[in-house]
C-alpha cells in the first residue's frame, strides 16, 4: 500500500461515468415510476450536472435516511435505504474508486468484487485441495461477529488515505464512513470499505508477512487450509491478535478439523472427493418449490438451483426436488425468454415487424416487455409465434396493453391462439385480439 493513488476525481465526474452510475441506480420499472424515479428522469441531464459539480468540490449530496429490517440466512439485518439522488453520485464514486481498489487484492478473496464470487472462488478452494491434497489435510475456518456495526470508522479511514491522495475523495469517503456508527449496510460505499479494511489489516498480512499458502476470504468469513493442525493454531492466534489491533472479534464457532468432515463455506460443504449442497440451501429451494403457484415463477427457482446445483455433485437431489434430469439440456426447463439486456429489460428473438403484417393472423402471445425506449417514445414490446416462426413487435396501444396485463395476471402466457384484428366501431380504429 505504498504507492498510493493519483487524482480520480475527474474519472469519476465523467459524463460516461456518471451516466452509467444513474442508469444502474435507475433500473427497474418501481425505481422509474416512483415519484423521486419520475423527477430525475424528466431531470436527467440537470441532475448529473448538479452531482458532478457537488462531487468536484469534494461532497455527496444531503439525503434522507430510513431503516428497514429484513430477515437474511435467518439473521435480522438492519438495511439503509437513501434518496436516489445519493445513490447516484455514491455510485458514481465507488465505481471509479472499486477500480482502483482492485488490484490491490489478493487472488483469494471475493464478495462485492466483481467477476469475484462464491462460484469464483469455490472452485479456485477445490482446485488447491486437489492439486496437493497432503497440503490441505486440515482447515481452520472463522467468521468475524457484528462485522459491520464493529467496524470503527478511524481504521477504514486510516486504510483510505494510505491508498488515495485527493483529499476531495478522502473527504467524500469520509463522509460515507462517518455518516452512521460502524458501516451501514445498504450503502454502496460499505461493501467496498469494508473489503478494503480486511485486505489491508488480514489478506496481506497472512499472506506477505506470514508466508499462508492457502487462505481464502468472503466477505468476513475466512478459511486457512494446512498439512498440520498445530501450524493452523498457530495461525488462529496470530489472527486473534491481528483483528484486536483494529478492535474486531473472531466468533466463538471456529474451529480446526480434518477437510475429509467437510469445509461447509460459500453454499456447499466441500469434502476431498465431492462437493455437496448446504442443507439450507436445499431446505430453502424444497420449501419455494412447495410455495411457489406460478409456472414461470417455479422455472425460475429451478433455474436458480440449477445454478448451484451445477458446481457440485447434485444430480440425483435435483432430480428428487425439481422432478428433472439435469442431463437435459438446461434449455429445455428455463424460462423460453432471451436472455436480459444490459438495463433489465428482456429482448426476443425474431425480427421487428410491424402489427400490419399480423392483422387477421393467428399467433401464440408468448411473452412481453413494458416501457422499452424508441425513437418513437416509449412502447411495448411483445414476442409472438406465427406459425412456428418467432416474431415481435412494438406497440402502446393503450387496450392492447390491458389486455396483456389482464393475460399475464391470469398466467395465460404463453396465450392460446389469438386472432389479431381491426375494431374502427368506435370512430377511430384500433388493433384487438379476438
Amino acid at each position: 500500500m505504498a504507492i498510493r493513488e493519483g487524482y480520480i476525481i475527474e474519472e469519476i465526474v465523467d459524463y460516461s461515468n456518471m451516466s452509467d452510475a444513474f442508469d444502474e441506480v435507475l433500473r427497474g420499472t418501481a425505481r422509474k415510476k416512483c415519484a423521486e424515479g419520475r423527477y430525475l428522469l424528466a431531470h436527467r441531464e440537470k441532475v448529473i450536472q448538479r452531482l458532478s459539480d457537488g462531487i468536484l468540490k469534494g461532497h455527496l449530496p444531503k439525503a434522507r435516511c430510513y431503516f428497514i429490517t429484513v430477515r437474511e440466512g435467518g439473521k435480522d439485518r438492519r438495511i439503509a435505504i437513501y434518496d436516489m439522488t445519493l445513490r447516484i453520485a455514491e455510485n458514481a464514486v465507488m465505481r471509479v474508486v472499486d477500480r482502483h481498489i482492485r488490484n490491490r487484492y489478493i487472488r483469494t478473496t471475493a464478495a462485492s468484487i466483481k467477476k469475484r464470487g462464491m462460484h469464483d472462488l469455490s472452485l479456485y478452494m477445490r482446485r488447491d485441495i486437489a492439486e496437493n491434497p497432503e497440503g490441505t489435510r486440515y482447515a481452520y475456518q472463522f467468521d468475524l461477529k457484528s462485522f459491520y456495526d464493529m467496524i470503527e470508522s478511524d481504521f477504514i479511514m486510516s486504510c483510505v488515505r494510505h491508498l488515495f491522495k485527493d483529499k476531495r475523495l478522502i473527504d467524500i469517503l469520509s463522509s460515507c464512513v462517518y455518516s452512521h456508527e460502524g458501516l451501514v449496510k445498504g450503502r454502496r460505499s460499505s461493501q467496498s470499505l469494508a473489503n478494503l479494511l480486511l485486505s489491508v489489516h488480514l489478506d496481506h498480512y497472512l499472506k506477505d508477512e506470514l508466508g499462508v499458502r492457502y487462505f481464502y476470504r468472503y466477505c468476513d468469513d475466512g478459511l486457512v487450509l494446512s498439512h498440520s493442525k498445530e501450524y493452523l493454531w498457530q495461525i488462529r492466534n496470530l489472527i486473534h491478535q491481528r483483528m484486536n489491533t483494529i478492535h474486531l472479534t473472531i466468533k466463538p464457532n471456529e474451529r480446526v478439523y480434518p477437510i475429509t468432515e467437510g469445509i461447509d463455506m460459500l453454499g456447499y460443504v466441500v469434502y476431498p472427493d465431492h462437493v455437496r449442497i448446504r442443507k439450507r440451501v436445499k431446505k430453502n429451494c424444497a420449501r419455494k418449490l412447495h410455495e411457489v403457484k406460478s409456472r414461470k415463477r417455479r422455472k425460475e427457482v429451478i433455474a436458480s438451483f440449477y445454478g448451484m446445483a451445477k458446481h457440485s455433485n447434485s444430480k440425483h437431489l435435483f432430480q428428487i426436488l425439481t422432478g428433472k434430469n439435469m442431463e437435459e439440456s438446461f434449455k429445455d426447463f428455463k424460462n423460453k425468454q432471451a436472455p436480459f439486456v444490459k438495463d433489465g429489460k428482456k429482448r426476443f428473438r425474431g425480427p421487428c415487424v410491424s402489427l400490419r403484417t399480423l392483422l387477421n393472423k393467428t399467433v401464440t402471445i408468448l411473452d412481453f416487455e413494458r416501457d422499452i425506449k424508441t425513437e418513437n417514445g416509449m412502447r411495448w414490446l411483445v414476442s409472438v409465434d406465427d406459425g412456428g416462426v418467432l416474431k415481435k413487435y412494438f406497440t402502446d396501444d393503450k387496450e392492447m396493453e390491458y389486455d396483456l396485463e389482464c393475460l399475464e395476471k391470469a398466467n395465460k402466457l404463453p396465450s392460446m391462439p389469438i386472432t389479431i384484428g381491426w375494431d374502427d366501431s368506435n370512430g377511430f380504429g384500433h388493433y384487438i385480439f379476438t
